[in-house]
């Protein structure tokens, strides 16, 4: 809700916090909420024009989600694929890419360490 009302930093906060609790309490349980943290950690990325770390964090929770993009819409109202198309339309597009390869190549563990290093 945060992000939507423009509060990046706030929304950063939260993702980052959202983050840290699904780690601590077993990522074999908690996979889709890290999956969404990731997810909105990449939002906030975008929406601050970081394309490299966007991308890197849309990457990684693409692939480590083996759940259709709809499970995020019904499961929390996060559309990933459509997130995903945004951020590429709307940021530069060989930093993204680069960010998405990387992504893509991390393990769960790899996504959250990065995803937890703030910038």
């Amino acid at each position: 809700m945060r992000l939507k009302q423009g509060d990046l930093q706030q929304a950063h906060s939260l993702f980052t916090e959202s983050q840290r609790l699904w780690e601590r309490m077993g990522e074999q349980k908690n996979t889709a909420e890290i999956r969404r943290a990731l997810a909105g950690l990449a939002d906030v990325a975008a929406a601050q024009g970081k394309a490299e770390r966007a991308g890197r964090l849309f990457g990684a929770a693409r692939v480590l989600s083996p759940l259709p993009a709809n499970f995020f819409s019904e499961a929390s109202s996060i559309d990933l694929d459509q997130d995903i198309a945004q951020a590429r339309v709307h940021l530069d597009r060989a930093a993204f890419e680069a960010g998405w390869t990387a992504g893509q190549a991390m393990t769960q563990e790899q996504a959250i360490s990065y995803a937890l290093q703030g910038d």
